[in-house]
């Protein structure tokens, strides 16, 4: 319906509503029923910013909203209703929404007025895109974590002989999974730096956390969220069987644990390097050093994770592993 105002009472209220608008960044447009504008302020940045006297319909809102805004002006001044409508389009890749309510307003004695106020959305519609983008991003990440886990769990059950060793096993490898999820969280989710990764993997076997027999050097690459959790999952493979059987369950063991970047006619790759050596040796060979579960992350899963390739060497006396891929994977 039309909202009838006395003189009297306009006058008084109207710079008070004035300033709650501007308060509310929130802009204000009044036109007569002639089709002349009597007030414009507070408009948003995107809509052309003429003084009320030479400002028209076809100026303030162009070709992109001029129809829809001439429609809803005719609709409230003969009907009487209110009429909200969101402008929006994209420029120059740059995103604009603003919502418009278009009202009639009567002062007695006067013929109906238009007033339009103008509310720019763009900035809460990009917040709500990115939370949307966020949440379908943490979706696809969980979905993709809880496939890994639950082939972890099916692969460790194959390979265990009770219970006990199952959950021993299986505690240790989500374990070492949850390391690499908790350094790619805090790096809100841009990935892990290699060397960080190593060592908190070996934080969990460890209690000297300068022990001499470890070194990890080269170049200190961020990995990303999904190598992260792979190579943390490899590294986890390979401290466990060196702490088992290997170099590090000997007081004079040692492990060299490298990063490198490397070039190559494809394109930058990474070059991750273990290699323990064992003094005296273990008297054991590859199948009884290494379980199943463990050669497949080495050998398989991990590489074909990162598109990349790698090679797992055991002897008696030596265990390398290499493993390589584009870098940024």
């Amino acid at each position: 319906m039309h909202r009838r105002l006395t003189i009297e009472t306009r006058d008084a209220v109207t710079p008070l509503l004035l300033m709650a608008l501007q308060g509310a960044d929130v802009g204000l447009a009044v036109k007569d029923s002639a089709g002349s504008y009597l007030y414009l302020n507070g408009l948003p940045d995107y809509f052309p910013q003429p003084d009320p006297a030479e400002a028209t319909d076809e100026a303030l809102f162009g070709d992109d909203w001029l129809s829809e805004m001439t429609a809803s002006q005719k609709e409230v001044l003969e009907s009487a209703d209110e009429k909200t409508i969101e402008l929006s389009r994209t420029t120059n890749n740059h995103y604009q929404i603003c919502e418009c309510t278009v009202m009639s307003y009567q002062i007695a004695g006067l013929p109906p007025a238009i007033v339009m106020t103008f509310k720019d959305l763009t900035a809460e519609r990009k917040r709500e895109d990115t939370l949307k983008a966020l949440l379908r991003e943490l979706s696809h990440r969980t979905k993709n974590l809880l496939a890994i886990i639950q082939s972890v769990a099916s692969q460790t059950a194959r390979g265990s002989s009770d219970l006990d060793t199952f959950l021993h096993k299986f505690r240790g490898r989500v374990s070492a999974l949850s390391s690499a999820q908790d350094i790619v969280t805090a790096s809100n989710w841009r990935g892990a730096e290699f060397k960080e990764l190593a060592e908190r993997q070996f934080a969990k076997y460890i209690d000297d956390a300068e022990d001499s027999r470890i070194s990890v050097a080269g170049d200190d690459v961020v990995l990303s969220p999904n190598g992260a959790t792979h190579i943390g999952l490899a590294l986890h493979e390979l401290i466990t069987n060196s702490f088992s059987f290997g170099a590090l369950s000997q007081e004079n063991g040692n492990v060299l644990l490298t990063c490198n970047r490397v070039a190559s006619g494809d394109g930058e790759k990474v070059r991750i390097r273990w290699d323990e050596a064992i003094p005296g040796g273990t008297g054991q060979n590859g199948e009884d050093q290494t379980p199943k579960f463990g050669s497949t992350v080495l050998e398989r899963v991990v590489p074909a994770a990162i598109a990349g390739k790698a090679d797992y060497e055991i002897k008696s006396e030596r265990v390398v592993y290499n493993l390589e891929f584009a870098a940024g994977l």
